[in-house]
């Protein structure tokens, strides 16, 4: 019983210590390339909804996409839908933004995105 005991402690202390409030800022600056290499620019929205989770909307070549993310420690994970597939993106939160790599289900190789912050 006190080893259950002492481990529930232990659990809950690391739970609390991840339990810090998300800060992002609310604009960022998109800068990326697609699996084929190819660049991108544009702007990605960010609304922070909880203390681990937020929606964020990216506007690249005319095109809106949509997605909702949440955090582990120094990194953000988000998932959207392009052109009816889902896909995933995980950044690593740096001195200055964001750096991130992102996939769409079922196609071949990943594409970077750079999110710095424009408030």
């Amino acid at each position: 019983m006190r080893s259950l005991f002492c481990a529930l402690v232990l659990l809950a202390t690391a739970l609390s210590a991840n339990a810090d409030t998300l800060t992002l800022a609310s604009k960022y600056e998109a800068v990326g390339t697609n699996p084929d290499g190819s660049k991108y620019r544009g702007t990605a929205l960010v609304r922070v909804i909880s203390d681990t989770t937020f929606k964020i909307k990216w506007s690249i070549g005319g095109s809106t996409i949509e997605g909702f993310g949440m955090r582990m420690g120094d990194t953000l994970a988000a998932t959207y839908t392009i052109d009816g597939e889902p896909g995933l993106v995980i950044y690593r939160v740096d001195g200055n933004g964001l750096n991130g790599l992102w996939a769409i289900r079922g196609h071949n190789g990943n594409g970077t995105e750079r999110l710095t912050p424009r408030d």
